[in-house]
Order: structure tokens, then sequence, then C-alpha cells
């Protein structure tokens, strides 16, 4: 069994917005990692404000 990994606010935010500086980082990044991919509700909320906030 692969072990999880932690996914904080701001990678995935630079994962998610193609106009983010860090997006080709996170993209590179996030796919080289074997899933699964572990997040809590608060930092999804965080990230859909902030990403929201930007459009």
């Amino acid at each position: 069994m692969k072990q999880p990994v932690l996914i904080d606010t701001g990678p995935l935010i630079a994962y998610l917005n193609p106009n983010d500086t860090h997006h080709a980082w996170a993209v590179k990044i996030l796919t080289d990692i074997d899933l699964p991919l572990l997040s809590c509700e608060a930092v999804i909320a965080e990230a859909y404000f902030l990403l929201c906030r930007d459009r």
C-alpha cells in the first residue's frame, strides 16, 4: 500500500490555477507523486476562497 501525501493550500492553488507563478512546479511535483493525496476541509475551503477571489 502506498503512503498518502498531505497537500496544503499553496501547492493545491498552484496546481489548479494555470496563472499561478508556481503552476508548472506544482504540476510536475503532483504528477510525480503516487496517489493518494490527503487534505482537510479547511485547506479545501481556503483554496476555494482564494481561487474565487483571484478570478
